[in-house]
């Protein structure tokens, strides 16, 4: 008699000759590629099969859903050849498709250097000329093919092998008892499959990249996952505004290093400040009256370096203000770049610049591990570390919301570089200015507060910074080190001279390097993406790189700051704003004096698309990096 413990036994022998599959789709994927994506002893091999096994069950549980569930269920007619037939359909199409997408990438990733994302089907509406390649690349790698063959015969073979022997009626327990159970925990093993383990965010492309990096990441993953996780996401169009020369002469991301100077191995630490709007700044706002500001350390510590008067975010959330700072990395579109089908695309980084210097390079956050990827985000773009809320290991400082305070986890912060081989680049992220706006009891009524309740959280963290600065000068690596204060994004406007396009997007950027001459005020735009070049030039940094935005020391550069909100993209230039969809086009002069059509063509506006034309270009080829 056919038990249910054998239909279950069915089940598993059918779902486990698919992780077989998978597995050997991956090994042939490295035999055929592996000095693209090179795993060197036994230790990295073992987090490539260990890695691409998460990201196989989260792909084979999605597209087997179905065919679970109908195997689960506790039918009489389950022996029956009709009820087998139906599964077949609900097995064999889906990883047939799986097979001939994973087999192709095979050959695939050599020009692309990714796995395939839903974006590939563009390439055959844009272009029917592609369609007629096929056969060639069948005649060319006819054994891939034969492979492909072999793989999907093996699934009709599996299949029928474990069709149940017996037709005699199942035997179920009473009140199916039992069934349910076994349903229920299929149900919570699928669910953590499909999640990648119960982590804070499931697994997404960006994830393969904490295994061996963002070059060998399209080892670890699937095809099947990408084509998943890409889905619904739109690619961005491709713009052709200008010639390829003539956009060059235009607006040229890649930096040519002309710099006869010896290079600089200063330490490198950049500070992000939650929500730290230029609004909250008493020292950017002595134009204004008997205002104060929430930041008497910063302050105080402004005279000292270099201050940014006319600075910007390059975004609204922490997601996007976080690559801007530390990769140049601007979002021109619509979903972020963790939740795109750019997830696997290479992004240089701060990081990536300064490891080819021997540097070692980290991220703090005292956040929740997972919180918004940044832990898959730093890995991904060159980091060797991330120190978050599970690091610090330390709950009695923890706010009871998003991780751990600001002064004690600055003073790990400080301590924590005292560990790191130098030279180093660090950057940390504060929280606490965030809601609910919560700070330690014992500072209970001792911030001011402000029309905002932000602002209360404001003064707590410019403490804490004021307390790491006291840690820090009595560090050995303290004079050497270049430090940049910037924020994530704005908060929300008290001020109503902050109540526009322009000033909601204001922040401070500050350099500062105690054993230096660098000070003053820097009164042209700048913006975060002007983070990277500006510190590569401070350095002396002698190769060419790809950067979005321009060193503030460059005095021939047009400067400028750009961000993307609601179909729209945004231009500032000195004291004119220029907004537009690319298909109208607005002039803010001055910011407040009103708008104007701009019928004329332009600087701002020929820069603009420029710029979007080359970010659209570079985002479609994987050439976000020199």
């Amino acid at each position: 008699m056919q038990s249910y413990r054998q239909q279950i036994g069915i089940l598993l022998k059918r779902l486990g000759w698919l992780i077989i599959i998978y597995f050997l789709s991956r090994l042939l994927f490295i035999a055929f590629n592996g000095e693209l994506f090179p795993a060197h002893g036994g230790s990295e091999y073992l987090k490539l099969f260990g890695g691409g096994l998460r990201f196989d069950l989260s792909a084979i549980a999605i597209t087997n859903s179905l065919f679970i569930l109908a195997s689960l269920i506790p039918l009489k007619s389950f022996t029956s050849r009709a009820y087998q037939r139906f599964l077949a359909w609900l097995y064999l199409p889906v990883n047939i498709l799986a097979v001939i997408a994973n087999m192709s990438d095979i050959i695939y990733v050599r020009f692309t250097l990714k796995r395939t994302t839903l974006d590939f089907l563009d390439m055959f509406k844009d272009d029917a000329g592609m369609l007629a390649l096929l056969p060639r690349f069948v005649l060319d790698f006819w054994y891939i093919v034969l492979l492909g063959l072999l793989f999907i015969f093996s699934l009709f073979w599996v299949f029928r092998r474990t069709r149940p022997k017996s037709k005699n009626t199942a035997i179920y327990s009473a009140f199916y008892f039992r069934e349910i159970l076994l349903i229920l925990i299929f149900a919570a093993l699928s669910v953590f499959a499909i999640r990648g383990g119960w982590q804070l965010r499931p697994i997404g492309i960006m994830t393969a990249s904490s295994y061996l990096g963002a070059d060998r990441a399209p080892a670890v993953l699937n095809t099947t996952f990408t084509l998943i996780k890409s889905a619904g996401k739109q690619k961005l169009p491709d713009h052709h505004f200008f010639t390829k020369e003539e956009v060059i002469s235009i607006y040229n991301p890649i930096h040519k290093t002309h710099n006869k100077n010896k290079f600089r191995k200063l330490n490198v630490v950049v500070i992000i400040m939650e929500s730290l709007s230029k609004e909250h700044i008493g020292f950017l706002n002595r134009d204004v009256k008997g205002y104060k500001g929430f930041t008497p350390f910063l302050d105080s510590l402004f005279g000292h370096g270099l201050i940014c008067t006319q600075a910007y975010a390059n975004g609204k959330r922490s997601i996007e203000g976080i690559p801007a700072v530390l990769a140049g990395f601007p979002n021109l579109m619509e979903n972020t770049l963790g939740s795109s089908v750019y997830a696997s695309n290479k992004i240089e980084s701060i990081a990536s610049l300064l490891k080819e210097k021997g540097y070692y390079c980290a991220f703090f956050h005292g956040g929740n591990n997972g919180t918004m990827g940044f832990d898959q985000f730093t890995e991904s773009v060159g980091f060797d570390a991330y120190y978050g809320r599970k690091e610090y290991n330390n709950d009695k400082d923890f706010d009871g919301k998003w991780g751990i305070f600001d002064e004690p986890y600055f003073q790990y912060f400080a301590h924590k570089l005292n560990g790191l081989n130098r030279p180093f680049f660090a950057a940390v992220f504060s929280l606490s200015a965030h809601h609910p706006y919560r700070i330690p009891s014992q500072y209970k009524g001792k911030f001011r507060e402000g029309k905002l309740p932000i602002q209360q959280c404001i003064m707590y963290s410019d403490n804490a910074l004021r307390k790491f600065f006291a840690t820090a000068r009595k560090q050995p690596w303290f004079a050497n080190t270049l430090f940049v204060i910037t924020a994530d994004h704005c908060s929300e406007v008290a001020m109503e001279k902050y109540n526009n396009d322009q000033g909601k997007y204001a922040i401070p950027i500050f350099y500062y390097m105690p054993a230096d001459s660098l000070q003053g005020i820097y009164k042209n735009t700048t913006q975060q993406l002007d983070i990277l070049p500006s510190i590569m030039d401070y350095l002396h940094y002698d190769k060419d790189y790809f950067a979005m935005g321009e060193s503030i020391f460059d005095s021939t550069a047009f400067h400028f700051s750009i961000s993307y909100l609601n179909y729209r993209y945004q231009l500032i230039h000195g004291n004119e704003i220029l907004q537009s969809d690319l298909k109208t086009y607005f002039n803010y002069e001055h910011f407040d004096a009103g708008i104007r059509t701009d019928t004329g063509p332009g600087r701002m506006r020929n820069f603009l698309k420029a710029v979007v034309q080359t970010y659209n270009y570079r985002m479609n080829h994987n050439q976000m990096y020199k």
